[in-house]
Formats: structure tokens, sequence, C-alpha cells
């Protein structure tokens, strides 16, 4: 198998959901603006790696400083979709940041490929996502956007809990076990491809916003 080649492709399904969001921007609510961002920055991302990797064969600086801007829109984004306490918002972003500066910075360097940070903001997103999927489950009233969030969340559940499980497996294993952890980023990689499918399908699901009219 040609990892390199699925990896990209892999990589640069994310262009889907992302041109679907862009077309349809001005029609789509201000709770969903985090994520269309989150969408853009992962494509933006994704292009740059590709160039980085093709020339220096490296792309571990900004895919580190990526993990962290991602996990600050995703807190911003369930933020728009929770009535989060300021504290629990404070306690995300300080949390999330020093972590980063932990792991990156003092335990190791930005050019390594570290696990310490993704594992913690998997987990957070984790908790999120079961958060508002127990809103949801629990909650009489339906609203236009529940089957866009439901969607939204099952795919960060299923995405992120993989990512966590690789990561935590990365962090204690062995060398005899590297052809196990290839076959997991290969995993890894086709769920990626699923979930960038289930994103589009929900930009697709999310209502029209409604026009504002003045009181007259």
């Amino acid at each position: 198998m040609n990892y390199f080649l699925f990896a990209t492709i892999s990589a640069f399904s994310i262009c889907l959901p992302t041109t679907t969001a862009l077309i349809r921007c001005k029609q789509i609510p201000d709770r969903y603006q985090p994520f269309l961002l989150i969408l853009l920055l992962g494509l933006l991302n994704e292009g740059l790696s590709f160039i980085l990797i093709r020339l220096y064969h490296n792309n571990l600086i900004n895919s580190n400083i990526y993990t962290l801007l991602e996990y600050l829109l995703y807190v911003w984004f369930f933020l728009k979709l929770n009535p989060l306490t300021k504290l629990s918002i404070i306690v995300s972003v300080i949390s999330g940041i020093l972590i980063w500066v932990l792991d990156n910075l003092w335990l190791h360097s930005l050019m390594n490929s570290n696990s310490l940070f993704r594992i913690f903001a998997s987990l957070l997103i984790i908790w999120f996502s079961i958060d508002k999927l127990s809103r949801l489950t629990f909650n009489r009233f339906t609203t236009h956007y529940k089957k866009t969030d439901l969607l939204l969340c099952f795919s960060f559940l299923a995405y992120f809990t993989f990512r966590a499980f690789i990561h935590v497996f990365k962090q204690f294993s062995t060398s005899q076990a590297t052809n196990f952890h290839i076959d997991l980023w290969v995993l890894l990689s086709a769920l990626n491809i699923l979930v960038n499918i289930s994103f589009f399908i929900a930009i697709l699901w999310i209502p029209r916003q409604q026009p504002t009219t003045p009181y007259s």
C-alpha cells in the first residue's frame, strides 16, 4: 500500500466539507461559524503540511501549532452550542494552553510528534460531545439544529476517541509495536475520510439562517 498517497487523500478529503461550507457560508447561522473556521484552518494546515513534507520531509512544527488553534476553536464552537459557564470556559482555555506549552516547549520540542496535549484535547472534545449528545437525547424540545448537532457530535466522538487511543498507545508503546502503530494510523486516515463525508452531510443539513427584520 502507498501509505503517503492514502494519507494525502485522507488529508484533502476535508476539501469536500470546507468547499460546501464556503458556498453556504452566508446561509449558515452564527452558531456554526467556529466550525467553519475549524474546517478552513484544517484545510490550510493540510495544504501547508503537504508542501513542507514534499520539500523538507517534516511538518511537525505547523502540526503542533495547529493542534492548539484547533482546540481553541472547538472550545469556542461548543460554547456556541452549549450554555457553558464562564468558569468552565476559563478552565478549558487556560488548562489547554498550559498543557500545550508543557508538552511542546518544556518537556518536548515543536520538532517532535508530541502526544500529551493531543490526548488532553481529544478527551475534552469527547467530553463536550457526550455532554451535548446527552442534552439532545434527554431534552424533549427539538430544534431545527438537532439533526445537524447529532451528526457532528457523533463524528467528533468517533474521530477523537480513536485519535486519543492512538496517542495513548504511542505514548506507552515499545519499538516492537511499530507496524501495529502504522496500521492504527491507516485506520485513522480511513476514519478521517468518513468523518469528512459526515461533515459534508451535516453542512447540507444546516437550516438556512433566517433574515432579521427591523421592528416597525
